[in-house]
């Protein structure tokens, strides 16, 4: 890889990452989803700046190609971070069904009072 295309690479990293700090400054996304975010940040900037690291890491894991080993890593983050969303979406569901039940049973103790109040 050549050293512009590092360069390049790592300074829109870099705007990447202080995006991200914007983003949780403003509290437009929880700091707990920004910390896969942040990590995979910093990790492509270190592999950025040693050469060959993923060379000897896909070698090491015996993966024939680099690409592949991306592939495949890439691959289990969507399946993680889908499964995460998920929970979340579930978690909020639960809530959501919570939520409509309480306001039911305020709504029919409101409509109980105003009946008591008409008598």
């Amino acid at each position: 890889m050549s050293i512009i295309l590092r360069v390049v690479l790592i300074s829109i990293t870099v705007i990447y990452i202080f995006m991200l700090i914007r983003a949780i400054r403003k509290k437009s996304l929880q700091i707990s989803f920004s910390v896969f975010w942040f990590v995979s940040g910093i990790a492509l900037i270190v592999a950025l700046l040693i050469p060959n690291l993923v060379e000897w890491i896909s070698h090491k894991l015996g993966f024939v190609t680099p690409s592949n080993m991306i592939f495949c890593l890439t691959i289990f983050i969507a399946f993680y971070l889908i499964f995460n969303i998920t929970i979340k979406l579930a978690q909020e569901n639960k809530k959501n069904v919570i939520l409509v039940q309480e306001v039911s049973i305020l709504k029919e103790k409101v409509n109980e009072l105003e009946n008591k109040s008409e008598d």
